[in-house]
Parts: C-alpha cells; sequence; structure tokens
C-alpha cells in the first residue's frame, strides 16, 4: 500500500492569528470600495449640478436647443443611423383617403366596383418618409385600358411614389362592371333648395323652365332605377322676381342622388316672387276646462288682428287664427294671458308671433238649442243620399258658457253637418260636426251620428 502524507497540525493559537488576518484584509477591502462609491457619487452630483445651470439659463438653454436640433436634422437628413450602425432607421407613414383614377372611356362605358378613395401605408428610411409627409403629388390608378363589357378583377396600381419607399394599399385590387351606356329622355321637375334662408313673407310662384325634358346617358341597369329628374333653385335672400341657372340631379326610386350623365347639366328658371297676405282676427282657444264652475266672459287682447303671409289658395281658407291657452290655470276673475300664436298650416308667417290677453270670467251656464237643422259638406263625388231615420234632419246642440255669451246664441247661427268626402256607395253612420259663432261657448252635440244611404 502507497503511504499518503500528512498535513502537519496547526495549533489554536495559529488559528486565532489567521483568522484576524482574514477579518483585516475584509475591512480593507469595504473601506477601499465605499472610498470609491464616494468618489463617483461626487462625480454625479457635480455633473448633475452643472447640468442644471446649463439647462436651466435663459442664454445657455437656447443653445443647448440648437445643439441638439442641429444634431436630430443632421441624424434624418444625411441617414446618420446608417453610417453608425449597419442597418439604416426604419420608419412608416400612413396617407388617408388617396382618390382613385380610372384610365378609361367614361364617355362610352359606364363603370362600377371602383372605391373613391384608399389608403396607403409607406415604409423606408427616415429622411425619405419626412420626404414622403411634404409629398402631395402621389396617386393610386385603376387602368382599365383595353378591357372590354363585362366583369373583371383589376389592380390597383400606387403612382409617383419614390422608389426607395414600400407602398402597400388598403386595397389592392377591385372587381369592376364595365357596361355599355345608353341615353334616355327624362322629364324635368324642380325643387327648391334654402327655403329657410329667405323672408318667410315671400311666396314662390311656379318656376319657367328653359328645357322640359333632359337626357341621361348610363347603363340600361342604371336607368332604370332613375325615380326622378329634378332641377334644384337656389332661394338664398331672393325678394323680387329672379332667374338663375338651376343644376339638374337624378334621385333614384328612394330619393338618393344618382351619378349619372345628364345632358344639359343646367337648366335656366324663372321664378316670380310675391308677398301675399291677409289680415284676421285671432282668437283665444281654451284647452281644458276652467275650475270653480267658471266660463270666459270677455277676452281683450293688444293685437285684435294679424297679417299672415302664404299662398293665396291657403290665405282663402283661413277667417281666424286660434290662440290655444291652458284653461285649467285660469282661477281669478281677472287673468292676464300672455301666449304664442301658432302658424297655421301653409301659412309661411305673422306680423305678430306673440300676443297679450286681458280674461275676465263668469259662473257658467248650460243651455240646449233643440231643431238645429243638419247640413252636408264637401259632396265633391256628386252623389245623391237620403236619411235611414227622417227625425235626423235636426238635432239638438248643448252650449256652456256664460249667461250672457250663451244668450247671444241662437239655432241659426249654429252650423250642423257632416263630411261626405270620403262616404262611399251604401248605408252608412257619418260623424256629425258643429261650429258655432263664438269661441267662447263650448258645443256639444246631443248626437253625435247620423246613418244616410248613398247612391249614385
Amino acid at each position: 500500500m502507497t503511504n499518503r502524507k500528512r498535513r502537519p497540525d496547526v495549533s489554536g493559537q495559529e488559528k486565532l492569528e489567521l483568522a484576524k488576518q482574514i477579518a483585516q484584509q475584509s475591512q480593507r477591502v469595504v473601506k477601499t470600495y465605499t472610498s470609491i462609491e464616494r468618489f463617483v457619487l461626487r462625480i454625479l452630483k457635480f455633473i448633475s449640478v452643472w447640468f442644471d445651470k446649463l439647462l436651466y439659463n435663459q442664454k445657455t438653454s437656447k443653445l443647448v436647443s440648437l445643439i441638439l436640433a442641429v444634431v436630430l436634422y443632421t441624424a434624418i437628413n444625411f441617414n446618420l443611423g446608417e453610417a453608425v450602425f449597419d442597418n439604416p432607421v426604419q420608419s412608416g407613414y400612413t396617407i388617408d383617403a388617396i382618390p382613385v383614377t380610372v384610365v378609361a372611356n367614361s364617355e362610352v362605358y359606364e363603370i362600377t366596383g371602383i372605391p373613391q378613395t384608399v389608403k396607403a401605408y409607406v415604409v423606408g428610411d427616415l429622411s425619405d418618409i419626412a420626404l414622403i409627409r411634404s409629398q402631395k403629388a402621389y396617386s393610386v390608378v385603376a387602368d382599365l385600358s383595353g378591357l372590354l363589357e363585362g366583369t373583371h378583377q383589376i389592380t390597383l396600381t400606387p403612382k409617383d411614389f419614390s422608389s426607395r419607399v414600400d407602398v402597400a394599399l388598403s386595397q389592392s385590387t377591385a372587381v369592376v362592371t364595365i357596361r355599355k351606356k345608353i341615353s334616355q329622355r327624362f322629364a324635368l321637375s324642380y325643387d327648391f333648395v334654402n327655403l329657410d334662408k329667405m323672408n318667410q313673407e315671400f311666396v314662390l310662384a311656379t318656376p319657367v323652365l328653359s328645357d322640359q325634358e333632359v337626357i341621361i346617358r348610363a347603363s340600361a341597369e342604371t336607368l332604370s332605377k332613375v325615380g326622378m329628374v329634378k332641377v334644384l333653385i337656389d332661394a338664398t335672400g331672393v325678394t323680387t322676381d329672379f332667374t338663375q341657372e338651376g343644376t339638374v340631379v337624378a334621385y333614384d326610386q328612394n330619393g338618393n342622388r344618382m351619378d349619372v350623365d345628364i345632358l344639359p347639366k343646367t337648366v335656366t328658371v324663372e321664378v316670380s316672387v310675391s308677398s301675399p297676405n291677409k289680415t284676421v282676427p285671432v282668437a283665444v282657444a281654451p284647452v281644458g276646462e276652467i275650475p270653480n264652475g267658471l266660463a270666459i266672459e270677455t277676452v281683450t287682447y293688444d293685437f285684435s288682428t294679424i297679417t299672415i303671409y302664404g299662398r293665396d289658395t291657403i290665405l282663402g281658407a283661413i277667417d281666424t287664427v286660434l290662440v290655444p291657452i291652458d284653461a285649467t290655470q285660469l282661477t281669478s276673475e281677472s287673468n292676464n294671458v300672455v301666449a304664442d300664436i301658432p302658424l297655421p298650416s301653409g301659412v309661411t308667417k305673422t306680423s305678430v308671433n306673440v300676443v297679450n290677453m286681458q280674461i275676465t270670467l263668469a259662473p257658467a251656464v248650460t243651455k240646449t238649442l233643440d231643431n238645429v237643422i243638419i247640413e252636408y259638406a264637401n259632396n265633391v263625388k256628386g252623389y245623391r243620399f237620403t236619411l235611414v231615420d227622417l227625425a235626423d234632419v235636426v238635432t239638438a246642440v248643448e252650449l256652456y258658457g256664460t249667461q250672457t255669451n250663451v244668450d247671444a246664441i241662437t239655432s241659426t247661427s249654429l252650423y250642423v253637418y257632416f263630411d261626405m268626402k270620403n262616404v262611399t256607395l251604401g248605408e252608412q253612420e257619418v260623424q256629425l260636426y258643429v261650429e258655432g259663432p263664438s269661441n267662447l261657448v263650448k258645443y256639444t252635440l246631443v248626437k253625435s251620428t247620423i246613418r244616410i244611404k248613398v247612391t249614385e
């Protein structure tokens, strides 16, 4: 067997001395690191103080800004990123809504399916992207040269971009349909626009058009969708007779404007402007019941009559302008009420918009008038009729108002009638209506319907 060399024994005293040496060496290392740390912190503190003085000083801060701007400009325009690194600094840019230019014979063919605009995504060096941002002369082209009628898939091509950048379109292809155009005549009507921008006391007469028909060129399928063709007449600020060139537009059956060729595109229109008006009285029209068994005795207006504006056919049917008020708010014997004057149907303007009324109340009474003759109105079809019950020649009407106002009403001053405008042949029930000379009295028919037999 091989004999192993034994290590000499180390006494306890030697071990103690060795431990002290190791501890002293560790303390020296700690002190060295502490000194280095303090030195580094003093240097950083000095740099921080110096940088603050440089940056926040009014004179030196401008110089620093200038230096940084020059460095940034140089880095972008001279491609320092590429000079420092192996690869250039890349960037991207999105261009929204580039119009699509169609290369085709639009005089002969109708083309559908091409988007109006597309987006372009551009990728390249920082300097090239900066140039693209300032450039406006770029486009996207749909070239249909050589294509005939039918459906085709085409490619949308970006044009006028720098060869140093990569361009991707949001839509690079399109399915287009090419149809040959034909011509068809359409009757021309009119429409006034911007009526809200003219004085409402004026009325526009039926315009005189230089052309009664126009020609529309489109495919047979598109022409079948044309619902109406109108010349648009601008009424902005007109006060006297005028002549203008109105734009002709076509609409489909749903009222949507159509993109078609129209010949001529404009039409000369002559329009007469007038200001028909009529002076009529105003009358209160209570809504609801007056509390405490009272009724309106008298009404005094600050404007008893007003002037209304509109077409003659409208004005001829209006004899009074009714002003509704809330009758439930009339609680004392004398009431001062301010109310808006509503525009009757077809009336464009009134000379007065608000009326002040002094309303006096008095106890209400009820009275019945018998033997009021029943009449008819609006027999536009010239029908004959007979009463199923001969007693329906007359009816009774109940009056409600103050004693003075009720006593002023007679049977002959009431108008009770039924409307024959919508009657049909044969026996049927018709509604009765009543009108009286005073709006301060409430009229109630004792019998609201009668039966008649209608014949030709």
